[in-house]
């Protein structure tokens, strides 16, 4: 149950930091965040089925007792998997978004209360989703 616990939290802790850091390059603005995101996106789904499969199959592959380490490895092979629908929708946002709403006078708070939380709320209960799906599927192969 500790390792269950481990993967999901080490994949949702992950994310986190992931969509933080995706969202402050979308609201730095226009300049080089949509290249970078878009070459993050790229490579969140090139990884996102092999660190799956890594995550599963690392029990076979380290071979000795489970344990927290393992099960920290395979919650951070899944973090790719889990960051597809936060990045989709920070990429498909505008550009100048934050920037406009700062302009209309809309403070750190307002914006993320109306505008970051709205527009991400649902893709960040899909990564949760992901994460705890995986980790669930991990534990149960693990259990085999």
């Amino acid at each position: 149950m500790t390792e269950l616990a481990a993967c999901l939290g080490v994949a949702v802790v992950a994310t986190g930091v992931g969509m933080a850091a995706f969202v402050l390059l979308r609201a730095a603005g226009p300049g080089l965040s949509g290249r970078v995101l878009a070459a993050c996106r790229v490579l969140a789904v090139s990884l996102a089925i092999p660190g799956c499969a890594l995550a599963l199959l690392l029990p076979r592959l380290a071979g000795g007792d489970g344990g927290v380490p393992r099960a920290v490895l395979q919650g951070l092979c899944l973090v790719p998997l889990a960051l597809l629908p936060p990045l989709g929708a920070v990429c498909r946002l505008p550009a100048g978004l934050s920037r406009t709403a700062e302009g209309l006078g809309a403070g750190r708070g307002t914006r993320a209360r109306m505008l970051w939380l709205p527009l991400l709320g649902p893709s960040g209960l899909a990564a949760l989703l992901l994460a705890a799906g995986g980790s669930v599927l991990v534990a149960l192969v693990d259990a085999r």
